[in-house]
């Protein structure tokens, strides 16, 4: 007669069989690991970066992305250029209790409910897919709807996360790209240094809960606003950090010989991406402990170790300073020691192309702080990790895209970038 503990072994090799017969893009296995993508390392320092393709799926087909391959020729072997293809976009909702939920575009919906047309090619061939997460739909002008990535409590960031994971298991998504384009400073935190938790339909009023050091009301608007902008940024940056924990999963597999036995354990985290605007421009270095959800769960206390990379998603501007992140103990940025190699400094738009200098001069820049040269060779030399793709299209004869994205390549890696010899059709029918 089987006993317990060996039923529980049968049952528990069963679910492991049955996991890593699932299709990709659907849900994905443990033990499936998608075939890596060869490294693009930069000229000068031999530094790992990554290729990003943002799509606007009411618009275009994300299968664009897999059309274009890396290579030093023609001849060589086809490699994809892209790293990760974030699609656009959910957005945050409220419900009548204050609440806050996650909410599908139409077009983007479609996309995830025909994964296997739409996602399984590009899982095949190792590109990453993760979803745009914005604080609301927003224009510039509009005020929002007062729900931020920054203005979640702890335990409104516990419930959310079961969205997430939804979206996860359900479609096979890799992760996520965080776009507090809605919330700013107005979208108030529920935290202040006098509260922990504040849960209201209401705005809160500052002159009520700001207090300085000796009780006094603080007044001043603009140290009431350098406080919310810090709260804020301090719950932003728990929800990544909680993000990563919650969907980080361990696998382990045991593989027999006869008598020897060996145990392969793998990882599979989510990819993280936060646009460094609103609360994304006020991240927090080091996570404050008091809400640290387990001091011996072995998560990483420092923001920067649970984001892939930080985008700044416009074009090119020398006046914008880096991405940086707070140190409050220090009250001082900590941008080159944490965040340059998670950076991607600006979007390339590849429906309003620039000529080849100007171009050039865009890779320049992402290679050197001074391309003219006038600084000391190790001085000079940036650390971004991530080049940003925006509005790719599908092939056509009206624009070279191939060709205006090896300015960029050649200047950075030496090599070019090309048409696949099978590049998809186009793009669908929108039947949203």
């Amino acid at each position: 007669m089987m006993n317990k503990t060996s039923m529980n072994i049968i049952c528990a090799a069963l679910l492991v069989f049955l996991c890593a017969c699932q299709e990709p893009g659907i849900g994905g296995s443990p033990f499936e690991m998608n075939p890596p993508i060869p490294q693009k390392q930069l000229l000068t320092t031999s530094a790992p970066v990554e290729a990003i393709c943002y799509v606007d799926v009411e618009h275009y087909n994300p299968l664009n992305a897999k059309d274009y391959v890396f290579s030093a020729n023609a001849d060589a072997p086809e490699t994809p250029f892209f790293n990760y293809v974030v699609l656009g976009y959910s957005y945050l909702t409220k419900d009548s209790r204050g609440y806050t939920h996650l909410e599908l575009r139409p077009a983007l919906k479609y996309i995830l409910d025909n994964s296997v047309p739409y996602l399984k090619p590009l899982h095949q061939k190792g590109i990453k897919v993760l979803i745009e997460v914005r604080s609301g739909i927003f224009t510039d002008d509009e005020a929002g709807i007062g729900a931020g990535l920054g203005t979640m409590d702890m335990a409104s960031i516990n419930e959310f996360i079961k969205e997430l994971k939804l979206l996860v298991d359900q479609y096979g998504i890799d992760g996520f790209d965080f776009n507090d384009v809605g919330g700013g400073r107005n979208s108030y935190s529920p935290h202040t240094r006098n509260l922990t938790q504040f849960q209201t339909g209401n705005p809160l009023y500052p002159d009520e809960l700001f207090r300085d050091e000796k009780g006094d009301t603080i007044i001043d608007p603009a140290k009431i606003a350098s406080i919310l902008w810090i709260e804020g940024g301090s719950n932003f940056s728990n929800l990544i950090q909680r993000t990563n924990e919650a969907l980080k999963e361990t696998y382990t597999m045991t593989y027999k010989n006869g008598s020897l036995e060996t145990s392969d354990t793998q990882s599979v985290e989510r990819i993280i991406m936060v646009r460094d605007r609103n609360h994304g421009r006020q991240l927090l270095s080091q996570l404050r402990m008091a809400y640290m959800p387990d001091a011996y769960s072995g998560a990483d206390p420092k923001v920067a170790g649970n984001l892939k990379y930080i985008i700044h998603d416009v074009p090119y501007d020398n006046t914008r300073p880096h991405a940086s992140l707070w140190d409050e103990a220090r009250q001082a940025d900590v941008g080159e020691t944490e965040a340059d190699d998670k950076y991607a400094p600006f979007a390339v738009d590849l429906l309003d192309q620039k000529s080849q200098t100007e171009t050039e001069l865009w890779a320049k820049r992402f290679l050197l702080k001074d391309p003219d040269g006038l600084l000391s060779s190790a001085a000079n030399q940036n650390k971004y990790g991530a080049l940003y793709f925006t509005n790719l299209g599908p092939v056509s004869e009206s624009a070279d895209t191939a060709g205006y994205m090896t300015y960029f390549s050649r200047i950075l890696f030496g090599r070019i970038v090309r048409l696949s010899e099978t590049p998809n059709a186009g793009n669908y029918k929108k039947d949203w």
